[in-house]
């Protein structure tokens, strides 16, 4: 494994170990017309805050994610 990717492992875990701390908003439970939180499916962090009405598919990856998911280490 490269240096950048150590590094990046690194913060992944750091990353999913902050965002276990943090209480995630659940958008279901949020009155009608609020905006819609998503979240990174394999670190927790939050991706997106989009209107409720949104048509766009949400990102559900962070980039650092998907940089180590690009090279099987996710």
């Amino acid at each position: 494994m490269t240096e950048n990717l150590k590094v990046a492992m690194a913060q992944f875990k750091k990353r999913k170990a902050q965002s276990a701390k943090k209480k995630q908003i659940d958008s279901s439970s949020l009155p009608a017309g609020s905006p819609m939180y998503y979240y990174c499916r394999f670190c927790g962090e939050l991706t997106e805050v989009l209107s409720e009405g949104h048509i766009n598919r949400p990102r559900t990856v962070c980039t650092p994610c998907e940089f180590l998911n690009q090279h099987g280490l996710i």
